[in-house]
């Protein structure tokens, strides 16, 4: 098959989702510019900085496109074959995915940009709204650990990428003060941004900062370190200065590379080699394609960004669908680029350069490689396989990047306003208390024991925060159905994977990791928890 009729059949849905599907659920939240929005109201220009939408839509964008969108579906492709991959991708993304986020921020929004906790607090139970934000702190702390490493191990492995990360940093200060401050135009700034940012890009390929002589463990936990530093920094200061601005030229950066990636696929129209269907999957297609592809098409951790610093940003409500809902449909995007990557830019079979040979070397690697592949199979002059391997990685790096610092300032909101209030003016204290256990997870690996568990997890709070959302637009009688169907079937949907992973032959249990099971089971049953609660409360409210 021709891989360019999967890209132009999932541009033509998303498109008729974003219109007909997304105009659908503005109509129903009843979207108003005159609701003022807690960025204006309580504007305190550290997490409460009204944005212009451009420069939102950067930082939600690229805070959400995390490594999920790019270890699921390749994982996915691998058990199950293509077809269920980009199906799932296409229709969770556009009726569950981008409709989760949506809602999340405009509940938040209408909540004094409170996180979705806090809001269970209240909508829920007390009990409930605790219980999940303990959740939430551990899924946070998992992904601040996880995305950490790997951005350190793929520096290690391209030493290349460091004058370029270091570059959109540096460059996003100046560019966050001038817009903020000395009110430059966003657009000229990002222009020259761009240039700078891409010659460093061409300067980290002509000079690469050569770290072996330090050795590889003592040299990527000095990386570790050094990420935890800079995402500590960049949760404290003002949203304006460092992390908005950072967002907002990464994204930027991303689509560009990205669209040479697509531009690359319909010049080039690679064949996929990939079998559409695996007939004898390692797993059941139902229920571990939906945990596996997770961010590709649904994921807690986007609500967690929308009420936590989105909602804090927002200028009007009217910014939110294309933030929000709009947001989402880029992830999705990204998510099967990836899959076109891996099905069409590689082999399928044994030999060097396959499909499994690079699979076996991570999953970065795969991406870059496939990505190399296509892009420098154009022709562009200077665009050789490994520049173009450096640019797939470049993006893999910033989407991972950037969320750890979006983690970091999401673990402050959720300690100080659901945990521990008293805590709320100390953020140099409450953010330790998120990187600490991060790093020694980090630099320990003990992360490993409990990483499998993040797609369950992270499925288990998008279905609880739609169950809370729900909650919260029933009482405003809003009609919740859209919301609630979803809820249900993804809340089902993991908590069968919790229960098949654990017990299954060959799984936790078998296998003698009683952590893995405890967790589970946690999971489980705090999950049903905060369920029963919910339900009870949008059936009393209804």
């Amino acid at each position: 098959m021709n891989s360019i009729w999967i890209v132009i059949a999932i541009a033509l849905w998303f498109f008729l989702g974003y219109k007909i599907y997304g105009k659908f659920i503005e109509k129903q939240l009843r979207i108003n510019d005159r609701n003022k929005t807690p960025a204006m109201t309580r504007r305190d220009n550290i997490d409460y900085s009204p944005s212009k939408k451009p420069i939102l839509f950067g930082h939600h964008f690229e805070s959400i496109a995390g490594a999920g969108p790019i270890i699921g579906p390749i994982l996915a492709v691998s058990y199950f074959g293509w077809l269920p991959v980009v199906l799932w991708i296409g229709i969770g993304s556009v009726l569950i995915g981008a409709m989760h986020d949506y809602t999340s921020l405009i509940v938040s929004v209408r909540n004094k940009g409170e996180s979705v906790s806090k809001i269970a607090k209240k909508s829920l139970s007390s009990r409930a709204g605790t219980l999940f934000a303990v959740m939430i702190l551990i899924t946070l702390i998992l992904i601040i650990t996880v995305f950490s490493v790997s951005t350190a191990e793929s520096i290690v492995y391209q030493p290349g990428l460091i004058i370029s990360l270091v570059t959109i940093t540096i460059t996003a200060l100046v560019f966050g003060y001038g817009v903020e401050k000395l009110k430059w135009d966003y657009r000229i700034s990002t222009a020259i941004a761009m240039i700078i940012v891409f010659i460093s890009v061409w300067a980290g390929i002509a000079y690469p900062v050569d770290l072996s002589f330090i050795g590889q463990i003592l040299l990527r936990n000095i990386i570790i370190t050094i990420i935890m530093i800079y995402a500590g920094v960049a949760s404290i200061v003002p949203v304006w200065l460092l992390l908005r601005p950072r967002d907002y030229l990464s994204t930027v950066q991303t689509f560009m590379i990205l669209f040479l990636g697509i531009a690359s696929i319909i010049i080039v129209h690679p064949k996929v080699n990939a079998p559409a269907y695996i007939s004898n999957a390692p797993f059941p297609l139902w229920p571990i394609l939906f945990i596996t592809v997770a961010c590709g098409a649904v994921s807690g951790f986007h609500g967690l960004v929308a009420s936590g610093t989105t909602s804090k940003q927002l200028s009007k409500e009217s910014h939110a669908k294309s933030v929000g809902y709009g947001s989402m449909l880029g992830e999705a995007t990204v998510a099967i680029l990836v899959t076109i990557v891996a099905i069409a830019g590689l082999k399928w079979g044994a030999g060097i350069g396959t499909f499994q040979t690079e699979l076996g070397k991570g999953w970065i690697a795969l991406f870059s490689s496939g990505f190399g592949n296509i892009v420098s199979s154009v022709g562009i002059p200077l665009i050789t396989f490994g520049v173009a391997s450096l640019l797939g990685s470049l993006v893999v790096n910033q989407i991972i990047l950037t969320s750890v610092d979006t983690s970091t300032r999401l673990g402050r909101f959720i300690v100080s306003e659901s945990l521990v209030p008293k805590l709320r003016k100390n953020k140099i204290f409450v953010t330790l208390l998120v990187l600490i256990p991060s790093w020694f997870l980090a630099v320990t690996n003990s992360y490993e024991a409990i990483w499998k568990l993040f797609g369950t997890s992270n499925q288990l709070i998008a279905a609880i925060t739609m169950i809370t959302v729900a909650s919260y637009f029933i009482s405003k009688k809003t009609s919740v159905k859209f919301i609630v169907i979803p809820a249900i079937f993804v809340l089902i949907t993991t908590m069968s994977a919790l229960v098949y992973l654990a017990f299954r032959t060959g799984g936790y249990l078998a296998n003698g990791n009683y952590i893995l099971v405890s967790f589970s089971l946690g999971m489980f049953v705090l999950g049903l928890m905060v369920a029963i609660e919910g339900f009870k409360q949008i059936y009393r409210k209804r």
